[in-house]
């Protein structure tokens, strides 16, 4: 089956990718997206009239490059995103997408601002990784610090959620330690924490 075309969707063989990318273009990965086409309308028209009902919606994510890939009719969309917690998007009003033709891709871009966060470090890239608690899902993360191997994550929830986490270049990013913790720097040393994280860590 073509990416995202669901048991009892509209059948189609044309290719919409939606990106969601800073103004720069830089990749903001794990945004839930959605695509909806409207009927009745003429894509050759280039024009979606207000009030023209919905009739089908596909649901995805982008993925670790920003890109959602959706199978498609022919016919006029919109499309949209729910911007996960801490992001900045961008206020553009409605986007349109016209697939006129079998076969043919189109592409539409939901922006954020800049300066945008390295893909590996942004707050969704981690949270997805972790699977946090369901108490956290709706709060705001911040990433305090990051190299792409290590770093500080904090939500604006009630209580002391700030963890440290870490990935490698196989694995996903997993907590190393929660806040409170007991581990002293020597030993976080030994485990590979970068120096400019020992303020997290007692002497002992």
């Amino acid at each position: 089956m073509p990416p995202n075309d669901q048991p009892g969707s509209p059948q189609g063989s044309s290719t919409a990718i939606i990106r969601t990318v800073s103004l720069q273009g830089t990749a903001i990965p794990y945004v839930p997206v959605n695509l909806r086409l409207y009927q009745p309308c003429d894509p050759a028209s280039n024009d979606l009239p207000e009030g023209t009902p919905e009739v089908y919606r596909w649901d995805d994510t982008t993925d670790a490059d920003g890109q959602a890939v959706f199978a498609v009719p022919v016919g006029c969309y919109r499309l949209g995103m729910n911007a996960p917690p801490g992001t900045n998007p961008v206020p553009e009003g409605l986007h349109t997408l016209f697939v006129t033709t079998v076969g043919q891709t189109v592409y539409g871009s939901l922006r954020f601002q800049d300066p945008a966060p390295d893909p590996i470090c942004a707050a969704q890239t981690i949270v997805r990784d972790l699977a946090v608690e369901p108490y956290l899902e709706d709060a705001t993360p911040t990433v305090a610090e990051c190299d792409g191997f290590w770093a500080v994550i904090r939500w604006d929830s009630p209580g002391d959620n700030q963890r440290i986490v870490h990935r490698t270049y196989d694995t996903p990013w997993t907590t190393y330690v929660r806040f409170p913790h007991d581990t002293c720097w020597s030993t976080a040393r030994s485990d590979g924490v970068p120096e400019n994280l020992e303020q997290y860590f007692p002497a002992c």
